[in-house]
């Protein structure tokens, strides 16, 4: 569900084709795809990491983790932080 607030409300906006929703259809939004990155870093994911303070590290501001997240086109953020992995950090548009 895409809230009002939501950065992808209004981006590549669908709604269902179901046609037992036919009266109350459902808004759901395409899965990401992360564009290519010009400028970026790497960066390779402790045991311990948090994605909100490698945010902080790399943003100054814990709430970026989301780019984190559109950069390694996931839904879930947890599924970045297996040690080990390799993450992209793009850079801070906003």
């Amino acid at each position: 569900m895409i809230v009002r607030g939501s950065r992808y409300r209004l981006e590549d906006v669908y709604e269902s084709r179901d046609r037992s929703r036919a009266d109350y259809p459902i808004a759901g939004v395409r899965p990401h795809v992360a564009a290519p990155l010009t400028s970026r870093r790497d960066h390779r994911v402790a045991g311990h990491e948090r994605l909100d303070l490698i945010a902080q590290r790399y943003y100054a501001d814990p709430l970026l983790y989301w780019l984190i997240c559109d950069a390694n086109e996931t839904i879930f953020p947890d599924d970045l932080l297996i040690p080990g992995r390799v993450l992209r950090i793009p850079r801070n548009q906003q």
